[in-house]
C-alpha cells in the first residue's frame, strides 16, 4: 500500500488556446500544434498565476492596478504536466487519483490520453487511473483546466449561482478580479489498501460531568479492495501515551466503532481554559497481519450548547453559546483567504494570522461564505487556539438579488458539497456551527428579510447538517434576522436577532452619534460590524508604485477601495489633508468606533451573544478597508482597541 505524494513531481504549466491542446497533444498529428505559452515551472497545490509571475509573463497583481492586465489569464486553458517515474506505483496494484481541490473544472490525461473529466472547486475528485498507471512504469500525467465559468462577483444574482466557485475572485469591494486557476490543495495517487477504508466521521463527545468523554467513528470498508476477513484498532492518544484501544471486525460498507468511558481533559475556548488536543489513531487491515492502513485525527473534548439571551423575545433563536456549562461571549472577526489568489496561502501565513487573533482574544470566526472550505491548517491552528469556527456553506449576497437558488440542480449540488465539508472537517473541536451563506435574503411583502428555513436550498442544507453532524447547529444565513439591519427607531420592538451592520459612517453624524446608537442597541447577536481605517503611509505608497496619486480620487484608490474612503466627509473635517493625516485620522477614528461597539455589545451579555466585526485581514492591498489587520498582516490601532475590550473581563 502507498500514498505517492505528487506535489513531489517537477511540474510544468503550458497554456493553450481553447482545446488545441486536443490536436497537440494527439499522437495523430504527430503533435505539430504546440502550446501558446511555456512551458514554466509550477507548484502543485498552487495557481496559474503565481507560476505566470514567477516566470515574469504577468505582473504583480497586488501592485498598483496591475490586476486588470492580468484578466487574459483567464481566457486560456492551462496544463499542468508532470511524470510520475517508474516504480512510483507497483505492478498490477490498483490506483486512484485523489485532488482535493481543483478550481475549477478540466480534464485528467494520461500520456495524452483522456482518463477522466471533472468539475467543481470545493469538493474532492476521484479518479480510478488503475488501466493507466498500473503497469507501474513511467507515465506523463497532466491536469488541463478550462476557462474559468461566468461566475458572480459582488454584484448579480444569488439565485442564478450554481457554480460555487468562491466568488470573491470576481472581484469585491475589497478585492479586484483575479480569478484563480488551478489545483489548490492537495494531489495524491493511492495505492493497494489505502483503497480499502475511507473515514466519514470522527466525533468526540464530552459528558455533563466534564472529564467523561467518548469517541464515535464511521469508517467505510470495501472488501473488494482487500478480500479476506479484516478488523481495525481505534486507540486515543495523549502525546504518545495510548489512553484507550478498541478492535473490531469489520463488515463491507459502514462500521460504526466507539470508545466509551473516557477520562479526559475538557478543550476550552480561548481565554476560558486549555486548548486540551487528543489524536484518535485508526489502522485497519486483514485480521492476524500486521495493520497495513493508518490516520489520524485530531480532537478535542467539548460541550457546546445554545441558550437564549437574558430578556430574549419568545421567538428568538438562542445567542447565548454556552460551552462545557460556561457562557461565553462570541467576539472576533469575519474571514477571508489570506491571499486573493487563495491558492497560494502559505501555512505561515495562516499561523501568524490566526496567531494574531488568538492574541486579540478572539473566541470566534465567522469563515464568509463568498471565499471556501478552510484548509486543515486553519481548522488545526484554531483548535490549538481556542478559536471557534463559524463555517459558512458557499453561497452570498450579490445585491440585485439576494436569494439562495432554487433550481433542483443548484440544491443537489450544495447538499453534495456540504456533505464534503462535514466529512473533512467534521471532527475538529473549533468547529462551532455550519451556516448556509452571507446576507442571503428574500422578498416578504414587498421588502427584503434573511432567508429562513422554510426556503428549500436552506432546508435542504438543514438536512444535510442534521444527518451528517447532527450534534452541531445549523444556522440559514447571516444575518439571520428577523430583521437584517437594526435601525435605531426600530430598536425596542425585538426584531433585532442576529443583525449585520452597521458599515461606516453612514447615517452617523460623527462619533457621538455612533455611541449613542450603540448605547441603545438591542440585538442579540452583531455577526457583522464595519468601520473603515486606512493603511499606513508607507505600505500605501509601497502598494500603489507608479499608480499612487493623492487626494483619494483617481483609480487607484477606486480600484478596491470606493466604498471605504470617505473622502468627502473627511475633506470636510481635515480641510487640506495630506496622506499622512488622512491615515491618522481613519485609523484613530477605526479604533474608537470599533472599540465603543465591542464594549457596548460586550457590556450587555448575556443579553447579548456576540460581537464580530467585518472584517479581520485584507486578502489584497486596499489602501482603506475595515480590516484591522492589513495586507502586509502588521495590525491598524484598531486591532488594539478590540483586543482591550476582547481581553478584558466584560
Amino acid at each position: 500500500m502507498a500514498t505517492f505524494d505528487l506535489s513531489t513531481l517537477h511540474w510544468s504549466l503550458y497554456g493553450w488556446r481553447p482545446f488545441v491542446w486536443r490536436l497537440g497533444k494527439s499522437r495523430e498529428t504527430g503533435g505539430v500544434l504546440g502550446p501558446d505559452l511555456g512551458p514554466f515551472e509550477a507548484d502543485v497545490p498552487g495557481s496559474v498565476q503565481a507560476a505566470l509571475l514567477r516566470a515574469g509573463v504577468i505582473a504583480d497583481w497586488n501592485a498598483g492596478v496591475n490586476s486588470r492586465s492580468c484578466e487574459w489569464v483567464e481566457h486560456r486553458h492551462w496544463d499542468f504536466s508532470a511524470y510520475v517515474p517508474e516504480g512510483a506505483i507497483a505492478q498490477g496494484e490498483a490506483v486512484l487519483l485523489v485532488a482535493q481541490g481543483l478550481d475549477y473544472s478540466g480534464w485528467i490525461l494520461v500520456d495524452c490520453k483522456e482518463a477522466a473529466a471533472f468539475s467543481g472547486a470545493l469538493v474532492p475528485h476521484h479518479v480510478d487511473l488503475t488501466e493507466a498507471l498500473g503497469d507501474g512504469l513511467a507515465h506523463q500525467l497532466s491536469v488541463i483546466f478550462e476557462e474559468p465559468p461566468r461566475e458572480q462577483g459582488q454584484f448579480g444574482y444569488s439565485s442564478r449561482s450554481h457554480f460555487f466557485k468562491p466568488r470573491y475572485g470576481y472581484s469585491w469591494d475589497w478585492t479586484p478580479r483575479i480569478v484563480p486557476i488551478g489545483p489548490w490543495n492537495s494531489l495524491t495517487l493511492r495505492t493497494g489498501a489505502e483503497l480499502a477504508f475511507e473515514i466519514l466521521s470522527v466525533n468526540a463527545l464530552l459528558e455533563a460531568n466534564d472529564h467523561t468523554g467518548s469517541v464515535e467513528i464511521t469508517l467505510e470498508y470495501s472488501d473488494r479492495r482487500l478480500p479476506g476477513p479484516c478488523e481495525a484498532q481505534i486507540a486515543l492518544v495523549d502525546n504518545g501515551v495510548e489512553v484507550s484501544c478498541a478492535v473490531a471486525i469489520l463488515t463491507p460498507g459502514q462500521n460504526r466503532i466507539a470508545l466509551k468511558n473516557l477520562l479526559v481533559a475538557p478543550w476550552w475556548p480561548n481565554g476560558h481554559g486549555d486548548q486540551k488536543l487528543y489524536d484518535v489513531v485508526i489502522a485497519a487491515g486483514n485480521s492476524g497481519a500486521a495493520f497495513r492502513w493508518e490516520q489520524r485525527r485530531r480532537v478535542g473534548f467539548r460541550r457546546i450548547e445554545w441558550r437564549p439571551c437574558e430578556g430574549a423575545p419568545a421567538d428568538a433563536e438562542p445567542w447565548i453559546c454556552v460551552v462545557n456549562g460556561k457562557p461565553i461571549f462570541l467576539q472576533g472577526i469575519n474571514w477571508v483567504p489570506p491571499r486573493s489568489v487563495y491558492h497560494d496561502a502559505t501555512v505561515d501565513e495562516y499561523v501568524k494570522l490566526i496567531d494574531l487573533y488568538r492574541e486579540m482574544g478572539c473566541t470566534c470566526i465567522r469563515v464568509w461564505g463568498g471565499g471556501i472550505i478552510e484548509r486543515e491548517i486553519f481548522f488545526d491552528r484554531c483548535d490549538e487556539s481556542g478559536i471557534l469556527v463559524w463555517q459558512e456553506f458557499p453561497l452570498s449576497s450579490s445585491g440585485v438579488d439576494n436569494a439562495p437558488p432554487s433550481s433542483p440542480e443548484a440544491i443537489s449540488t450544495l447538499c453534495e458539497i456540504a456533505r464534503s465539508y462535514i466529512r473533512q472537517r467534521g471532527h475538529h473541536a473549533s468547529l462551532l456551527l455550519w451556516c448556509g451563506g452571507n446576507e442571503l435574503q428574500v422578498m416578504n411583502d414587498g421588502a427584503e428579510v434573511p432567508a429562513g428555513y422554510d426556503h428549500p436550498c436552506l432546508a435542504a442544507l438543514r438536512d444535510v447538517v442534521r444527518g451528517h453532524d447532527p450534534d452541531r447547529r445549523f444556522v440559514p444565513t447571516s444575518a439571520s434576522g428577523p430583521a437584517f439591519y437594526a435601525h435605531k427607531e426600530n430598536f425596542g420592538k425585538g426584531i433585532h436577532h442576529d443583525v449585520h451592520g452597521p458599515w461606516g459612517m453612514g447615517g452617523f453624524a460623527d462619533l457621538a452619534a455612533w455611541r449613542d446608537y450603540w448605547a441603545h442597541d438591542d440585538a442579540l447577536f452583531r455577526s457583522e460590524v464595519g468601520m473603515p481605517g486606512a493603511e499606513d503611509e508607507q505600505s500605501i505608497r509601497r502598494h500603489a508604485g507608479e499608480d499612487f496619486s493623492w487626494p483619494p480620487e483617481g483609480e487607484y484608490w477606486t480600484h478596491t477601495a470606493a466604498w471605504w474612503i470617505e473622502w468627502t466627509r473627511w475633506k470636510d473635517i481635515l480641510g487640506n489633508p495630506t496622506l499622512a493625516d488622512y491615515v491618522a485620522a481613519t485609523q484613530e477614528h477605526q479604533a474608537e468606533a470599533y472599540a465603543a461597539a465591542a464594549a457596548s455589545c460586550k457590556n450587555r451579555f448575556p443579553r447579548c451573544g456576540g460581537f464580530i466585526i467585518w472584517m479581520g485581514h485584507d486578502c489584497f492591498p486596499c489602501p482603506v478597508n475595515n480590516s484591522v489587520i492589513d495586507f502586509d498582516a502588521k495590525p491598524k490601532p484598531a486591532y488594539y482597541a478590540l483586543q482591550k475590550v476582547f481581553r478584558s473581563g466584560r
